[in-house]
């Protein structure tokens, strides 16, 4: 890990420092008696620096105070599972799954390698063995709680399929719609400003939508959300503000007088011209989107790439007909819905059902944990001696 070592290492000794004595000034002295276990000040300051490891060093934001006091629950909580399965001698984890464990804490940690948490723990001044014993107190526990609840565990068939329904409904199908667009620019519809404006004020349809979406590098068009957003005017947020990258090039005598004509024309000449000539046509003609050339084809666009208002709009817009015209950042808009299609995405249902019923069976095991450890918390004395 690198300079990200480094960094974790130096954080650590720093609050290893800052939070407990050395060791040549620790004495096993008894500070909390749980039972017939007993927790000594070399234990806390042990304790501190495991906290500091699962936390990489930040218990040492904590005054002094609080990183003791959370590390004493924790150790009491230890001690009462110690004393629960002290009466279970026969609990028996193997190494290979001990080993399993310390990997997905160290991951879990931070670390990509066992190797980097090896080095790691060396110098925080935490034993491999220390964490070791730490992992497997917590296997031993888990495995108790399993052979005393397990056939207490109970799975609702009924609630698992509901579940599994509606995930299904979220991940399996994906609508997308085939659209067409064309953009006028607002240089281009001088007088109709106004008359957009007092039409939105009439329907009050400003709102304020989402901004940071992705720009979806396939379609080029200007309705695919993008992160370059201004809301500050209103007439702008009617839909999120859409990048149309502007070529540089060359325009010959033709494309001038071309452009010359779009700079005359009206929204209702354009609609016009749909009627007269179709869309894809009236697009090459008039749209200023770089899809112009393709008849303003922006092909299919999945639902989430549409900010709301406009998905709002293609719904209930029929197959095969135009929106109405839309007020956008810098321009106008203008979509043909020309086709929708819902795609059966691959999902492994067995799978998913199987993923399901664990996460049940874990969620009931958790229950049962903290029910029983304060069972065994409320047979236990715990006494706490003044320094």
């Amino acid at each position: 890990m690198g300079k990200n070592i480094k960094l974790l290492i130096s954080i650590i000794l720093l609050s290893t420092i800052l939070l407990t004595s050395s060791k040549a000034e620790l004495t096993n002295k008894v500070i909390i008696s749980v039972g017939d276990e007993i927790i000594t000040n070399y234990d806390l300051d042990r304790e501190i620096k495991y906290l500091n490891v699962i936390t990489v060093g930040q218990i040492a934001e904590l005054d002094n105070q609080e990183s003791k006091k959370i590390a004493i629950d924790s150790l009491i909580k230890d001690k009462i599972k110690i004393t629960a399965l002290s009466s279970h001698p026969n609990i028996i984890i193997k190494e290979e799954l001990i080993n399993n464990q310390i990997v997905r804490s160290s991951q879990n940690i931070g670390f990509r390698s066992i190797d980097d948490f090896k080095t790691y723990l060396n110098y925080t001044e935490y034993e491999l063995d220390e964490f070791k014993k730490k992992i497997l107190l917590e296997l031993k526990w888990n495995q108790l709680v399993y052979q005393f609840y397990k056939n207490q565990i109970i799975i609702d068939k009924e609630k698992i399929d509901k579940k599994l329904k509606t995930l299904i409904a979220e991940e399996k199908k994906n609508v997308e719609y085939l659209v067409y667009e064309i953009f006028i620019e607002n240089s281009a519809i001088k007088e109709l400003d106004e008359e957009i404006e007092e039409e939105l004020n009439e329907n009050n349809v400003v709102e304020e939508l989402p901004k940071n979406k992705v720009v979806d590098e396939k379609n080029s068009g200007i309705i695919i959300e993008t992160e370059s957003a201004s809301y500050n005017n209103k007439k702008n947020s009617i839909v999120e503000e859409k990048s149309i990258e502007k070529m540089v090039e060359v325009k010959t005598d033709d494309q001038i007088t071309k452009t010359k004509k779009k700079d005359q024309i009206t929204i209702d000449d354009v609609m016009e011209n749909i009627k007269e000539e179709g869309f894809e046509n009236t697009a090459i003609q008039f749209s200023s989107s770089p899809t112009a050339q393709q008849g303003g084809n922006l092909g299919w666009i999945s639902e989430s790439k549409l900010s709301k208002l406009l998905l709002k709009s293609i719904k209930k817009t029929k197959i095969g007909s135009i929106t109405e015209p839309i007020s956008v950042s810098g321009g106008v808009l203008i979509l043909k819905v020309e086709n929708k299609r819902v795609e059966e995405t691959n999902m492994d249902i067995d799978k998913k059902m199987k993923k399901l019923i664990e996460i049940e069976k874990n969620n009931q095991l958790n229950n049962f944990s903290t029910n029983y450890f304060n069972q065994v918390k409320n047979n236990i004395k715990i006494k706490y001696f003044n320094d």
